[in-house]
């Protein structure tokens, strides 16, 4: 899909991708080669980037924008071109699985169970930025 490289260890690195499923995949190989040498265990960053990435793929339909901080600490911001809705926000703020029956819902609580800091920015351009620090 994208053609990209890590840059210095504490720059930035960015990816920008289609909302795409494929788009999921790419974003996860992307930040494991961009942190996998900066953390003990890359997998709850994996699993994080996927949710959040799935998450604009499946209910912002724009492009996504994937950055990397490489720290310490590891952060690791998804922007698309969506506004946060207040029912967003709050989803943000909550820490609570959804019941047994519901059949999504998940994923922004596996982020805040797994990451040390979880946050929602505006974006300048109308849109706005989920990241997770671990």
């Amino acid at each position: 899909m994208q053609a990209w490289a890590v840059v210095s260890s504490s720059a930035p690195t960015e990816l920008t991708l289609p909302a795409d499923s494929r788009s999921i995949n790419e974003a996860r190989s992307f930040v494991a080669q961009a942190v996998r040498d900066v953390v003990d265990d890359v997998d709850p960053v994996l699993l994080m980037t996927s949710e959040l990435v799935t998450n604009v793929v499946l209910h912002a339909n724009t492009d996504v924008t994937v950055s990397i901080t490489r720290g310490p600490p590891v952060r690791v911001e998804v922007r698309d071109g969506a506004a946060a809705t207040e029912a967003f926000r709050e989803l943000i703020g909550a820490s609570a699985m959804p019941g047994p029956s519901s059949t999504g819902g998940r994923g922004l609580a596996l982020v805040s169970a797994f990451a040390t800091r979880v946050g929602l920015d505006d974006d300048a351009d109308g849109g706005k930025i989920v990241w997770f620090e671990h």
